[in-house]
């Protein structure tokens, strides 16, 4: 079943930052777990980069307003890159930061 994705990637180079990341995580977790806007199913690594995977249950914007919020609170909104994949054409749109002009890989 193919549905709406959001997906928050960030960069890792030290083995260090992965403990980091699993914070990042786990408090997206518990940010969800509080209102049923989403929920997060895991993540994974690769590359150089940690991709943290959220399925919305409802509209976009309360969902990607709380991931900034919470990326913000954890110090790593400024590293982040969100990008949310549509179900119905499987492509990539990087929604913060806002004047992202690269190119997304998973």
């Amino acid at each position: 079943m193919s549905r709406n994705q959001l997906i928050v990637q960030l960069p890792m180079s030290a083995s260090g930052d992965f403990d980091k990341l699993l914070h990042v995580e786990e408090t997206l977790i518990t940010a969800f777990s509080q209102n049923d806007s989403a929920e997060v199913d895991g993540h994974d690594v690769g590359q150089g980069r940690f991709n943290i995977f959220i399925y919305p249950t409802g509209a976009w914007a309360p969902v990607i307003e709380r991931v900034e919020a919470f990326l913000k609170l954890r110090g790593v909104l400024k590293e982040a890159l969100v990008v949310k994949r549509l179900k119905s054409s499987e492509k990539y749109v990087v929604v913060w930061p806002k004047d992202f002009n690269g190119t997304f890989t998973l």
